[in-house]
């Protein structure tokens, strides 16, 4: 396995680079990865002698370099690759994301880890977040470190949210493959949407809807799709288990938002990881923001996201039986 570890090694970020260091040791002790860090060198940083180009790029790559190698030594990982330093020209964080992940895409990685600060409000407005552009950009998947992230070993329980959507099956093979190669186990957690008659109701009597042919009741639509997600979920369970992963799931009818749901589960299933899926289309931006990137901001274990790029490109093979 091959992981890239993504930082801005001359920012004040000792405390949150500790966390990454210790996290990526377990994931070396236990996966025996090949770990390069990476830093992206950005012109602004950088104070040019004369206006001939070609020899700065050359000269403050290796500047940088020197200093980034001096940086990595405070945290003791003998194990890393030679650290790389790539120069680019965008002055925004979606042009370094893109740099970053072509590099990715071409050097056959599996996996990048970065750090987020975790900003809000006003501060997260000017300063932007290098992290979640990475979200939407990158083309394997991103594993991020937040500021509240407070366990960083290596995963004894993974947690596994799902729409059970078009993508979710593919997906959750590749959890299954990083649970197999973590000796970790899956809990999976579905959240049942709020019935879209149930917006409209403005009084308390019962009402009768056409649901797939019947005519039920709200009650009675959200018990038939309880049953069915719960019977999927089973499947599911039934699949891990014949792969060798020890696996529960949690079935929520509570119609809360699923970031709330996710931040609950963690510390109800004592999950040190979260794997958890991107959204594709037009609205990708914008669904992302209303909780997966809340759940980075705020997860005190790292996040694992499966990245729309990603699972854009994967094919489904599994056949899933009607329920």
């Amino acid at each position: 396995m091959r992981i890239i570890w993504a930082l801005d090694a001359f920012e004040d970020n000792k405390e949150l680079n500790q966390r990454m260091a210790d996290y990526l040791t377990h994931l070396h002790q236990t996966l025996q990865a090949e770990i390069e860090p990476l830093y992206l060198l950005r012109e602004n940083e950088i104070v040019l002698p004369t206006y001939e180009v070609p020899a700065w790029v050359t000269d403050h790559s290796k500047t940088a370099e020197s200093l980034f190698k001096e940086v990595l030594s405070d945290y003791n990982l003998p194990f890393l690759l030679e650290p790389k330093v790539i120069p680019h020209a965008s002055q925004s964080h979606a042009g370094a994301a893109e740099t970053l992940s072509h590099y990715a895409l071409r050097t056959g990685t599996n996996l990048i880890v970065v750090g987020s600060h975790g900003r809000e409000g006003f501060q997260r407005f000017i300063l932007g977040s290098f992290a979640e552009s990475l979200l939407l950009q990158s083309e394997v998947p991103v594993c991020v470190v937040g500021a509240h992230t407070t366990k960083t070993r290596s995963p004894k329980n993974i947690l596994f949210p799902t729409e059970f959507g078009e993508h979710s099956k593919d997906n959750f093979r590749h959890v299954l493959e990083l649970a197999k190669n973590l000796k970790s186990g899956v809990t999976l957690l579905h959240a049942i949407a709020r019935p879209i008659e149930s917006l409209f109701d403005l009084d308390t009597r019962p009402r009768i809807y056409n649901f797939k042919g019947q005519m039920l009741t709200l009650d009675q639509i959200i018990e038939h799709t309880i049953e069915e997600q719960s019977h999927r979920a089973q499947y599911w369970v039934d699949w891990a288990h014949k792969e060798g992963v020890e696996a529960q799931f949690i079935i929520d009818n509570s119609f809360r938002g699923v970031d709330e749901l996710v931040m609950e589960a963690i510390d109800s299933t004592e999950a040190d990881l979260v794997v958890m899926e991107a959204q594709s289309g037009p609205m990708s931006a914008a669904i992302l923001g209303s909780y997966t990137r809340n759940v980075v901001r705020k997860a005190h274990c790292p996040v694992y996201v499966l990245t729309r790029h990603f699972y854009d490109k994967k094919e489904d093979r599994f056949i899933e039986p009607s329920p």
